[in-house]
């Protein structure tokens, strides 16, 4: 009975570590994380990338950062102006543009608040899967430091990210916020994908473990008889060594 107990036990946590890595992985909107940001003046690019969407076709996201940290790039041949505010170097992504004519619009960005408008869309229709940076944002250094770069207003726990698929229906997904920080890049291990593949194959390593010891000092009995007389004392020295 204990090892077909046993036997069940593995093939559960074989069964469920199947399901976790086999199942689809939900729409993730996530932002860039930049490191070793050190000098003022300095520009980085950050970008926001769908991954895994199962339809697509259009956008509206509202982002906000620290003003005192990063500003939005300004002037040059570059910019874009939106419809309030001064000229930024914000670019629409290639996702949606590989599948037609996209409408990309800034309606404000802000660098006194730290924030922007924006959104993305097919005018005649249509729709993405996949991929693909759908926004590419270049941020000038004001001070060195740390800024979250996220996808809501300040002051508010709710994300502004519409995502619509070609019927404009929402698409329920996962958003990551960005960062932009004077500190290192840390080690692949503190990460929670790391941790969490970690943790179950810890698990499986653990049962599997248990379950070969098990039977090495828990052999099957024999279906011989001759044999079962032979294995009794070996049997019963490792019974009273375990109760020792």
């Amino acid at each position: 009975m204990k090892r077909k107990m046993l036997v069940l036990l593995l093939v559960v946590l074989i069964t469920v570590m199947a399901y976790l890595y086999a199942r689809p992985t939900p729409p993730v909107l996530s932002i860039d994380k930049v490191y070793d940001v050190t000098k003022v003046g300095d520009t980085v690019l950050v970008n926001v990338t769908l991954n895994n969407v199962p339809s697509c076709g259009g956008w509206i996201m509202v982002l906000v950062w620290d003003p005192t940290i990063v500003r939005l790039t300004t002037g040059g041949p570059d910019s874009v102006r939106p419809v309030l505010g001064p000229s930024v170097v914000v670019t629409e992504g290639p996702f949606l543009k590989t599948k037609g004519t996209t409408r990309f619009i800034i309606n404000s960005a802000d660098n006194i608040n730290g924030m922007i408008v924006m959104g993305d869309g097919f005018p005649a229709g249509g729709s993405v899967t996949g991929t693909g940076v759908i926004v590419g944002l270049n941020f000038t250094i004001v001070n060195v430091g740390t800024t979250t770069i996220e996808t809501r207003p300040p002051g508010t726990s709710v994300s502004q990210t519409l995502l619509v698929d070609e019927s404009n229906h929402p698409v329920d997904h996962v958003e990551v916020y960005g960062l932009i920080t004077n500190e290192g890049t840390p080690p692949t291990w503190t990460s929670a994908e790391f941790q969490n593949t970690t943790i179950a194959a810890e698990v499986v390593i653990l049962g599997a473990a248990s379950a070969v010891i098990y039977w090495r000092r828990h052999p099957r009995p024999p279906k011989s008889e001759r044999r079962r007389a032979e294995l009794q004392p070996v049997l019963e020295s490792e019974d009273q060594g375990e109760l020792g």
